[in-house]
């Protein structure tokens, strides 16, 4: 059992390049091509319904109902999909998302060796999220999550909230102000009946369109318990009114230098979007350096 946890383990990107104690690692690893390819600098950015994994309260300004699906091609050729549909009420926007990740098949084995089947491996997660905006400039907002992970014949699964606050100032031109908890919440039940601590973590960030060059950036400061502070920058250039480039960088990539060539890139992201009436399409790469390239694809509609 040990054996089959420890390879769980090991499939988990973030385990791949941070050692840390808190379990479920997972729920660290960014959705959406739009908010990656800005290297996940997204708390105080709102009006996208990625937001309701980035901060919920970023949900409270849309006016549209909006939905996206995304696809991530991960390392190791783990298949990560994430979806989210959001819909605004005059009492707040409610939303609700799914995302899920599959480790694929793995021969099974017994001591000596002898294949006796084969396994899989996978992670849950549901989202239902609330968010209003109870005065002028101020959003707030809160997810409700259930997490599942199994493992072959094991399972484990526990309950977390995540709680978000963004301002929409008037100091320097309107400098948005965003602030996060995420992953307040317990295991409910264990792989081997102990139960590891969620990744708890903490966000603050600002981000201002420019008023005289097209350009929205977003700086962003992320904090936990196990690991040190993360700084996170963010930009998207419009193109045009329906084309977008987006460049972003993540101090995490330099914990994920390894002396190699590769190392040049490690923490970077970019990507690109184009919209075409209510459809949006994205793409968004990061770089891990010597341990491989994220590749997101994205879909957003707006009804």
């Amino acid at each position: 059992m040990r054996k089959l946890l420890s390879l769980f383990a090991a499939l988990s990107l973030p385990t791949l390049v941070l050692a840390q104690s808190a379990g479920y690692t997972f729920l660290r690893t960014p959705v959406g091509a739009r908010p990656a390819a800005m290297a996940a600098s997204f708390v105080s950015v709102s009006k996208d319904a990625h937001s309701i994994y980035y901060n919920p309260a970023g949900l409270a300004d849309l006016s549209q109902r909006a939905a996206t699906f995304g696809y991530i091609n991960n390392i190791l050729d783990v298949q990560d999909f994430f979806g989210a549909y959001v819909m605004p009420h005059k009492q707040g926007s409610y939303g609700f998302a799914l995302q899920y990740t599959d480790y694929g098949d793995f021969t099974r084995t017994n001591e000596f060796g002898e294949e006796l089947g084969s396994f899989g491996a996978n992670n849950l997660v549901a989202y239902f999220s609330y968010s209003r905006t109870p005065a002028e400039r101020l959003l707030l907002g809160g997810n409700v999550k259930y997490i599942r992970s199994t493992l072959a014949d094991f399972s484990s699964d526990a309950v977390a909230l995540d709680l978000g606050a963004i301002y929409h100032s008037s100091l320097f031109d309107n400098l948005s102000f965003g602030a996060g908890i995420f992953n307040l919440g317990r295991v409910r039940k264990a792989f081997d009946g102990r139960k590891e601590d969620l990744p708890l973590t903490f966000q603050f960030g600002v981000s201002k369109r420019l008023a005289h060059l097209p350009l929205l950036y977003s700086l962003t400061l992320v904090g936990d318990p196990d690991e040190n502070l993360q700084f996170r920058a963010g930009g998207e250039f419009s193109l045009s009114p329906n084309a977008f480039l987006r460049l972003g960088y993540n101090t995490l990539g330099r914990d994920q230098k390894v002396g190699t060539d590769s190392d040049r890139f490690a923490g970077l992201s970019i990507g690109l979007g184009l919209d075409y009436r209510q459809y949006k399409f994205d793409y968004g790469m990061s770089s891990f350096g010597e341990i491989g390239n994220l590749n997101r694809l994205s879909v957003s509609i707006i009804f």
